[in-house]
C-alpha cells in the first residue's frame, strides 16, 4: 500500500525516506507558491492600491489553496501521503498511521520546502513582496481584535476539521478517486470561515516559510511569537485531537490493539522455543 488509509493500521511505501521527503519538499514548496502567493498576486492585480480583502478576494484565496491541493494529492500521494504539513505527519505519528522515526525528515522537509516557495515568491516578486499585504502571503492575526485564546482555538479547529476530512476521504469505505477533490475543497471551505480571523493557516509551514523569508528580507512584520505560541502548537493540538476522535468515532483504535496482538502472537508461535534443539529435516523417499 503506497498511499495513505485512514483505517489502515500504519502507513507502509513503496519509495525511500529521502525520496518521500523530497516529494514532501517539492509539495509543501507548491503550496506555498501557489496558495499563499496568490495574497499577493491578488493586491497586485489591483496595482497594490491597498491590503484590504473584499469577500471574493477571500474567495479566490480559498479557491488557490484548494485547487493546487487538489493536484498534489493526485501527483505526491502514491510517492509520500502528501502530508505537505507537520501537524498531518504529527497526528498520524501519534495515531500509529506513521512512523514516529520518519516524522523528524517528513517535518524539516515540508519546513524547508514552505521556505522555498517563499523564496520562489521573493525571487518572482522582489522586495516589493514584502510590502504586498504582510509580506509573502504571510499568516497573522490582529491582537488588537482578536485575542490569543480566540486565534489559538480558530487554529485549533481549523487544523482539526482538515486533518478530519482527510481521514474520511482516504478511508477504504470512501471513494478513492474523489479524495483529492474532497480535501481540497474541505481546505478551502475552511479558509472561508477562519481565513477573517487568522488568515485559516492550518499549517505550521504555510506560517513558517513566509516568516522565514519575509525575517531575511528584514523588512515588513515578523510575527515569530504568534507562529511558536499561537499557530503551531494550536494546529498540532487541533490535527491530533481530530485524528483520536476519528479513531473513537469509528472505532479504529480497537482494532490497532487487537492487530498489535494478532502480530505478536504470530511472532511468538514462530519463534523457536530457548533451549529447544532445532529439528533435523526427514530425509524424502526417492
Amino acid at each position: 500500500m503506497n498511499r495513505v488509509d485512514g483505517d489502515a493500521v500504519a502507513m507502509r511505501f513503496e519509495y525511500s525516506l529521502a525520496r518521500r521527503a523530497m516529494a514532501e519538499l517539492v509539495g509543501t514548496a507548491l503550496l506555498i507558491f501557489v496558495g499563499a502567493g496568490s495574497i499577493p498576486a491578488l493586491i497586485l492585480f489591483d496595482h497594490g492600491a491597498g491590503t484590504a480583502f473584499a469577500g471574493a478576494d477571500l474567495g479566490l484565496v480559498a479557491l488557490a489553496f484548494g485547487f493546487v491541493v487538489t493536484a498534489l494529492v493526485y501527483a505526491l500521494g502514491p510517492i509520500s501521503g502528501c502530508h505537505i504539513n507537520p501537524a498531518v505527519t504529527v497526528a498520524f505519528a501519534a495515531t500509529r498511521r506513521f512512523a514516529w522515526r520518519e516524522v523528524p525528515a517528513y517535518v524539516a522537509a515540508q519546513l524547508a520546502g514552505g521556505a522555498l516557495g517563499a523564496l520562489l515568491l521573493w525571487g518572482m516578486l522582489g522586495s516589493r513582496g514584502t510590502r504586498l499585504g504582510h509580506g509573502f502571503g504571510m499568516a497573522f492575526f490582529d491582537g488588537g481584535t482578536t485575542s490569543w485564546a480566540s486565534a489559538f482555538l480558530a487554529e485549533a479547529l481549523a487544523a482539526g476539521i482538515l486533518v478530519f476530512a482527510v481521514l474520511g476521504a482516504i478511508s477504504h469505505r470512501a471513494p478513492q478517486a474523489l479524495a483529492g477533490v474532497v480535501i481540497g475543497l474541505a481546505l478551502a471551505a475552511i479558509i472561508l470561515v477562519v481565513g477573517p480571523v487568522t488568515c485559516s493557516a492550518t499549517n505550521p509551514a504555510r506560517v513558517f516559510g513566509p516568516l522565514f523569508i519575509q525575517s531575511v528580507d528584514g523588512s515588513g512584520v515578523h510575527n515569530w511569537l504568534q507562529f511558536l505560541a499561537v499557530y503551531t502548537p494550536a494546529e498540532i493540538v487541533g490535527a491530533v485531537a481530530a485524528a483520536l476522535g476519528y479513531d473513537a468515532l469509528t472505532g479504529r483504535a480497537p482494532r490497532v490493539r487487537l492487530a498489535r496482538r494478532a502480530r505478536a502472537t504470530v511472532r511468538a508461535r514462530r519463534a523457536p522455543a530457548r533451549g529447544a534443539r532445532p529439528v533435523a529435516a526427514r530425509p524424502r523417499p526417492h
